[in-house]
């Protein structure tokens, strides 16, 4: 039995790993914690119209996502639904996004 042992340990340990889930949502701050989406937000702030855009979590298929959305009255604009590691999702609209709040807008926000 105490053979068995460190086999059932090493068996137990890769039993317990997260399964297809992507590692990059499993944060507790995705502002802060996910490089691609701190750098995003950077870029966004930086931009001219930096007091129209806000930055919406939400799901999509069971799938957390996010997208950049702006209150801009002047401009043509479509958001993207970005996956976790900032791949954008194809033939999806905000509309099937649920679960939507805002977690980033900058301090000079005119959004509401």
């Amino acid at each position: 039995m105490i053979r068995i042992l460190p086999f059932l340990m090493l068996a137990f340990l890769f039993s317990c790993q997260d399964q297809e889930s992507p590692a990059g949502c499993v944060v507790a701050n995705p502002v802060e914690d996910l490089p691609w989406l701190k750098e995003s937000i950077k870029t966004s702030a930086a931009t001219n119209l930096a007091e129209y855009f806000y930055l919406v979590q939400g799901t999509y298929k069971g799938a957390t996502v996010f997208t950049f959305l702006n209150c801009c009255p002047f401009c043509r604009f479509v958001p993207q639904i970005l996956d976790c590691e900032g791949n954008m999702i194809t033939n999806a609209s905000i509309t099937d996004v649920t679960n939507q709040k805002v977690i980033w807008r900058p301090t000079e926000s005119v959004c509401t």
